[in-house]
Protein backbone atom coordinates (compact mmCIF):
# COMPACT_ATOMS: atom_id res chain seq x y z
CA UNK A 1 0.00 0.00 0.00
CA UNK A 2 1.39 3.30 -1.04
CA UNK A 3 1.99 5.94 1.72
CA UNK A 4 -0.32 8.24 0.71
CA UNK A 5 -3.44 5.92 1.01
CA UNK A 6 -1.55 4.86 4.48
CA UNK A 7 -1.66 8.33 4.88
CA UNK A 8 -5.33 8.64 4.11
CA UNK A 9 -6.97 5.68 5.99
CA UNK A 10 -5.63 6.78 9.32
CA UNK A 11 -7.04 10.79 8.61
CA UNK A 12 -10.20 8.86 8.09
CA UNK A 13 -10.19 6.70 10.83
CA UNK A 14 -9.31 9.44 13.26
CA UNK A 15 -11.54 11.76 11.87
CA UNK A 16 -14.49 8.85 12.54
CA UNK A 17 -13.22 8.55 15.98
CA UNK A 18 -13.38 12.10 16.84
CA UNK A 19 -17.09 12.09 15.30
CA UNK A 20 -18.03 9.50 18.00
CA UNK A 21 -16.77 10.61 20.52
CA UNK A 22 -18.51 13.44 20.84
CA UNK A 23 -21.44 12.24 20.89
CA UNK A 24 -21.22 9.70 23.61
CA UNK A 25 -19.47 10.01 27.15
CA UNK A 26 -18.86 6.76 29.00
CA UNK A 27 -18.43 7.00 32.84
CA UNK A 28 -16.84 5.37 35.09
CA UNK A 29 -19.21 2.68 36.01
CA UNK A 30 -18.59 1.89 32.23
CA UNK A 31 -22.61 3.51 31.35
CA UNK A 32 -23.02 5.17 28.24
CA UNK A 33 -24.47 8.76 27.97
CA UNK A 34 -24.86 9.13 24.07
CA UNK A 35 -27.29 10.85 21.18
CA UNK A 36 -30.49 9.75 21.38
CA UNK A 37 -31.39 8.70 24.53
CA UNK A 38 -33.88 10.79 26.90
CA UNK A 39 -33.77 13.24 29.83
CA UNK A 40 -34.57 10.67 32.24
CA UNK A 41 -31.80 8.15 31.43
CA UNK A 42 -29.00 10.96 31.30
CA UNK A 43 -30.32 11.81 34.69
CA UNK A 44 -30.96 8.19 35.95
CA UNK A 45 -26.96 7.21 34.83
CA UNK A 46 -25.58 10.25 35.79
CA UNK A 47 -27.58 11.97 38.79
CA UNK A 48 -28.79 15.44 38.99
CA UNK A 49 -26.48 18.33 36.74
CA UNK A 50 -24.96 20.96 38.85
CA UNK A 51 -26.23 23.30 36.35
CA UNK A 52 -28.98 23.48 34.24
CA UNK A 53 -30.08 26.11 31.45
CA UNK A 54 -33.82 25.75 29.59
CA UNK A 55 -34.95 27.92 26.93
CA UNK A 56 -38.06 27.73 24.39
CA UNK A 57 -37.29 28.43 21.27
CA UNK A 58 -40.69 29.55 19.45
CA UNK A 59 -41.10 30.98 15.68
CA UNK A 60 -45.03 32.25 15.12
CA UNK A 61 -44.76 31.24 11.46
CA UNK A 62 -48.17 31.04 10.94
CA UNK A 63 -48.39 27.05 10.80
CA UNK A 64 -49.14 26.17 14.93
CA UNK A 65 -45.94 24.09 15.90
CA UNK A 66 -44.91 23.59 18.86
CA UNK A 67 -41.96 25.21 20.69
CA UNK A 68 -38.59 23.75 21.08
CA UNK A 69 -38.07 23.28 24.41
CA UNK A 70 -33.66 22.84 24.73
CA UNK A 71 -31.86 22.19 27.79
CA UNK A 72 -28.13 22.26 28.28
CA UNK A 73 -27.57 19.65 31.46
CA UNK A 74 -23.72 20.22 32.18
CA UNK A 75 -21.81 17.83 34.58
CA UNK A 76 -18.62 17.16 36.31
CA UNK A 77 -18.04 13.60 36.15
CA UNK A 78 -15.56 10.91 36.14
CA UNK A 79 -14.62 8.98 33.01
CA UNK A 80 -13.85 5.58 32.27
CA UNK A 81 -9.77 5.81 32.44
CA UNK A 82 -10.82 7.98 35.83
CA UNK A 83 -9.96 11.41 35.16
CA UNK A 84 -12.47 13.83 35.89
CA UNK A 85 -14.60 15.56 32.66
CA UNK A 86 -16.69 18.68 31.78
CA UNK A 87 -19.55 16.93 30.64
CA UNK A 88 -22.05 19.42 28.58
CA UNK A 89 -25.24 17.80 27.39
CA UNK A 90 -27.49 19.10 24.78
CA UNK A 91 -31.76 17.98 25.72
CA UNK A 92 -34.08 19.15 22.52
CA UNK A 93 -38.00 18.39 23.44
CA UNK A 94 -36.46 15.26 26.55
CA UNK A 95 -33.86 13.54 23.37
CA UNK A 96 -30.57 14.31 23.93
CA UNK A 97 -28.86 16.17 20.33
CA UNK A 98 -25.34 16.49 21.40
CA UNK A 99 -22.75 14.98 24.06
CA UNK A 100 -19.50 17.25 24.69
CA UNK A 101 -16.63 16.02 26.81
CA UNK A 102 -13.11 17.86 28.27
CA UNK A 103 -11.26 16.88 30.38
CA UNK A 104 -10.22 18.64 33.58
CA UNK A 105 -6.70 18.89 33.31
CA UNK A 106 -6.68 19.93 30.02
CA UNK A 107 -6.64 23.06 27.91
Amino acid sequence: MKPSKVLMAALLLSICVGVSADGSFRLENGKLIQAGASKQEVILIAGAPAYQEVETIAVDDGSAAAPLKREVLTYRLSNSAGSASLVVITVENNVVVSVQSKQDDRT
